[in-house]
This record gives C-alpha cells, structure tokens and sequence, in this order.
C-alpha cells in the first residue's frame, strides 16, 4: 500500500507539473503570438511613415512648343504651361514665351514638419506649392507678369485643406520673416524656390513637389516631328 500511495502520489506530481508547464507553455505562446503582432503593426506603420516622407506628386506639365534665335541671338522659348490639382485635374494650358538658355520656375514653397507628413496629417501632410512666374535667365523676373491664377487646377467641391491652405498662403511673407508664426502652424519651412533647366524645341517636362521637400524638374518624353509624344518608357 505504501508503495501504491507513493505511486499514485508521484502520478499527482507529475500530472500537476504537466498541467502546469500547458498552461504557463500556452500564456507564452499567447504572449509571443501578441509580441509578434505588435511588431508587424509598428513595421508597417514605419513603412507607411516612410513611405509618406519620400512621396512626390505631379503638379505641372511643361511643353516646349518652338525656339528661335532673336535679332541679338538670344533664345526664345515658347512653352506651354498647365497645372496638376492632387487630384490629377488639369488648369488652363498657358503659352509662355521665356528669353533665355535656363528657364526658371518660381513658386512660393510651404514645407511641413515632417512628423506631420510622416503621420499623414490630413491638411499638413504633404509640401504646397503656389506657382508665381516663369521666365529666362536674359530676363528680368519683375519685368515677367505673374502666372493666370484662374489658370490653376480647380478644387474638388469637398476639399476640406481650402480654408487653411488659404490662411496659409495669406500669412505666407509673414512666416517667411518670423519663424514663431510658421511653427505655430507646423510649417518648417516657407521659401521661395526657382529651380531651372535649359529647354529644348520637342521636350516634355514635368514639375513634382515631394512630400517634404520641395520643387523638381525631370524630362519625360521628346515630341515627334508631328508634336506628340512617344508611348511612357520611350522618352
């Protein structure tokens, strides 16, 4: 009996040790599974963060139409110029006519603390860009008349950023002059910028604003002799 009793004692034992070690076995994997879940939701949060900070969009079109060489040699650019809405909507196509090799490109810039971009802020979450003037480096730029505004993409009917956006590009000489006004709409940095390239008879080019940066300009494509372009990968 004495060694039945130390048996069935023993089978006790063990019985609760197994017990044990299932559930203590089971509350770790359950734990693990969670850990496990946490980090995959905190990778692709810092993908889409990521993700969000190197974004660029479209915001215009520039076609080169013609050059000529005027009567004091200098060269003479007509381009036709027309703006992207971030909802790909197009402005009214603008002839413009620059003097120059370089051409220049000059808009008043609002760029954004990147933690509002990273985090997809609704109305701060990606740079804006308000086109002035274009014109060539044989020009003087104040003697270049500002761009049509009513030439500008039009606005989606419930686009919510209007209001502010409107603030902003009103305040917009009053945050380039003090740092405290800009700070206290998440602006980190108001400019204006003039990037430029030397255009050539035939080129498509575009102009893109990155997310949290500012403007850039890259060819697209080289008009046939019939004035289309060529089908994308070609140019």
């Amino acid at each position: 009996m004495k060694w039945l009793r130390f048996g069935v004692g023993a089978l006790a034992i063990i019985a609760i040790a197994t017990f044990t070690a299932v559930q203590f076995g089971g509350l770790e994997a359950r734990r693990l599974r969670s850990e496990v879940r946490r980090l995959e939701q905190e990778r692709q949060h810092l993908l889409d963060y990521a993700r969000r900070l190197s974004a660029s969009c479209r915001v215009a079109q520039v076609d080169v139409v013609r050059q000529r060489k005027d009567e004091y040699g200098r060269t003479i650019t007509t381009l036709l110029w027309q703006e992207i809405g971030r909802n790909g909507l197009r402005g009214k196509p603008l002839a413009i006519e620059t003097v120059g090799d370089l051409v220049y490109f000059e808009a008043l810039v609002i760029k954004f603390d990147p933690q509002l971009v990273g985090e997809g802020d609704p109305e701060r979450g990606t740079s804006l860009a308000l086109f002035r003037r274009i014109f060539g480096d044989q020009q003087a730029p104040e003697s270049v008349p500002d761009l049509d505004r009513q030439a500008r993409p039009p606005l989606p009917e419930d686009d919510r950023n209007t209001v502010l956006h409107e603030e902003l590009w009103r305040r917009f000489w009053e945050m380039v002059d003090d740092p405290r006004v800009a700070r206290v709409y998440g602006v980190r940095v108001a400019q204006c910028e003039a990037p430029a390239v030397p255009l050539h008879a035939g080129q498509i080019w575009e102009v893109a604003l990155d997310a949290a940066g500012g403007l850039n300009l890259r060819r697209m494509h080289v008009l046939d002799a019939e004035g289309a372009a060529p089908p994308r990968g070609r140019g």
